[in-house]
């Protein structure tokens, strides 16, 4: 009986170890997901006011993309 009982604790344990890393897994997961999503928020709404602000498309097209108007010059300098 005692062979018995200790087998079933056995299998019972495994079984739990396992459900556990599970649901830390899918709260991993979960987290990830949130974050995830408020970053793409946040881009939904960059994008938005590149469509709408003129002045904040400009500023983003010279920053990020190195463009520039015509008729300007860009002088570099070395460090």
């Amino acid at each position: 009986m005692l062979a018995v009982v200790s087998f079933l604790v056995y299998l019972f344990a495994r079984e739990i170890s396992q459900v556990y890393a599970l649901h830390r897994e899918n709260d991993k997961v979960r987290m990830e997901g949130k974050e995830l999503e408020a970053a793409n928020n946040e881009l939904r709404k960059r994008i938005d006011l590149i469509k709408r602000d003129k002045i904040y498309m400009g500023k983003i097209i010279r920053e990020e993309l190195g463009m520039i108007k015509t008729g300007e010059k860009i002088y570099r300098f070395k460090e």
